[in-house]
């Protein structure tokens, strides 16, 4: 049963999954949004928590980039990685590899900086409240957000999937 649990979490979170802002070079096939309470957003060591809108973006591009964008009302700071690298840990937390950060102005062509190490993890957002968190250090400068969602189905909602659970 519980090889059913994994296989149907692993193909709920394949289906959720999401790419860039910069979609004027790869296709977007598919984005999700949520919101919730902003529990840090720090931009080359720089906390920028208090500023924090408390929003996530998934966005899947056709290429196979993921990205995950947080804002601080005035700029993104977008976490990038590769669809390919995406693995389910214990079950119910998803886990995304990064290979590339950005922060800039909203609407401008994110310039990504490569990373060595780094990645996103989250619980699927469709079944309640759940922590998305990306952190990663590039020159000895810490990049990361973290939102604690607020139970709300993703936007757009045409995307829901009524979560199973297996008999015991």
């Amino acid at each position: 049963m519980r090889g059913k649990s994994a296989v149907l979490g692993l193909l709920l979170v394949s289906t959720i999954v999401a790419t860039t802002p910069g979609a004027a070079v790869a296709e977007q096939s598919g984005s999700w949004t949520v919101t919730g309470k902003c529990k840090r957003l720090i931009v080359r060591n720089e906390k920028l928590t208090e500023a924090c809108t408390g929003e996530v973006t998934q966005i899947r591009n056709a290429d196979g980039t993921v990205t995950f964008r947080f804002s601080d009302g005035r700029n993104w700071l977008l976490f990038r990685g590769k669809q390919a690298s995406i693995r389910l840990l214990r079950g119910y937390k998803t886990v995304i590899d990064l290979d590339g950060v950005a922060f800039g102005k909203i609407g401008a062509e994110p310039l990504f900086q490569e990373l060595a190490s780094a990645a996103c993890n989250y619980a699927a957002p469709y079944r309640g409240e759940a922590y998305i968190s990306c952190s990663a250090i590039l020159n000895f400068q810490m990049w990361a957000a973290t939102i604690e969602t607020d139970g709300r189905l993703p936007i757009p909602d045409n995307e829901y999937i009524p979560p199973t659970l297996s008999a015991p």
